[in-house]
């Protein structure tokens, strides 16, 4: 049978801060829901957790496990204080509180974070991360293994990060620096920019913004950056081997070493650097496409 627990910490004054610690172990997982407020993660050397929780308005918040699952959740309810005069009354706020999670967990701990009008920040954790949020910005320094991270008003920043990593907005810039592994980034209405990356696999894209990549190109490897009305920028570096294929139906295309091109069609053409084994793919439909030396 698996292990339960659960701690309600409530509010029955006008309180702004609680905090708690729990033991736990690898392999557990923390799952955090907010509905508006945020959520910071930062990792220490202790097999612990510590919650602190700042909050605006009435309102609980809860902390229970079940099996290998952490979850810290916000709850609506709590006593607000008002006064006239000599008298003081007592009532039950039953509106959605405004908590800010502040949560020290174990760099090992994998996370589960999402929020509505949430900002969510990790710094330092060396495990899967899925962060997600409607109105509100994910930062992620560290990670490693499986990320998924999104935005649908707000921007998505990633640095250092190990492993597959799914980076994504709606209505908002994707920035990804240092990372090593896989990586599939787009926004709907932003800028997508990598830079110092470590990647056999890139699939970068955008509806309307500019794209921009920096970073190792390897044999055999596949890089492809799509945007429909943006600038499209690939730092190139020296002895590299790959097929390029350039399209680009309303704009330009400039490089700043020479090329000469295999094949050519209307808007479509493609060149060899070295033995071309990387598969490099560059479009724009109403956007200028450039090629530059790292």
């Amino acid at each position: 049978m698996s292990a339960f627990f659960a701690v309600a910490i409530a509010v029955l004054l006008p309180v702004q801060q609680t905090d708690t610690t729990f033991a736990v172990r690898q392999g557990m997982r923390l799952d955090v829901r907010n509905q508006e407020g945020e959520i910071r993660i930062t990792a220490w050397q202790r097999d612990q957790i510590r919650v602190t929780a700042g909050r605006t308005g009435g309102g609980t918040f809860s902390v229970d496990q079940s099996g290998s699952i952490l979850r810290v959740r916000p709850e609506r309810g709590g006593w607000r204080e008002s006064t006239s005069g000599t008298r003081r009354r007592f009532e039950w706020d039953d509106s959605d509180p405004v908590v800010d999670f502040d949560i020290m967990v174990p760099a090992y701990m994998a996370l589960s974070l999402r929020g509505v009008e949430t900002d969510i920040v990790v710094d330092g954790v060396i495990a899967e991360i899925t962060a997600e949020t409607v109105e509100g910005v994910v930062d992620v320094r560290g990670g490693a293994g499986i990320l998924t991270l999104s935005s649908v008003e707000g921007l998505v920043r990633v640095d250092g990060a190990r492993g597959r990593i799914e980076a994504s907005s709606g209505d908002g810039d994707v920035f990804i620096r240092n990372a090593q592994g896989d990586i599939n980034a787009n926004s709907v209405d932003g800028d997508v920019s990598l830079s110092d990356i470590d990647s056999r696999n890139v699939t970068v894209s955008t509806v309307d913004g500019d794209l921009s990549y920096s970073g190792t190109i390897y044999d055999r490897g596949r890089y492809r950056l799509s945007t429909h009305d943006g600038n499209v920028t690939l730092s190139v570096p020296e002895n590299v081997n790959a097929t390029v294929t350039v399209t680009s139906y309303d704009g330009d295309f400039q490089t700043s070493f020479p090329i000469v091109l295999r094949e050519s069609r209307q808007r479509r053409f493609s060149f060899t650097l070295g033995d071309g084994s990387a598969v490099v793919e560059l479009e724009s439909f109403d956007g200028d496409i450039y090629l530059r030396r790292r």
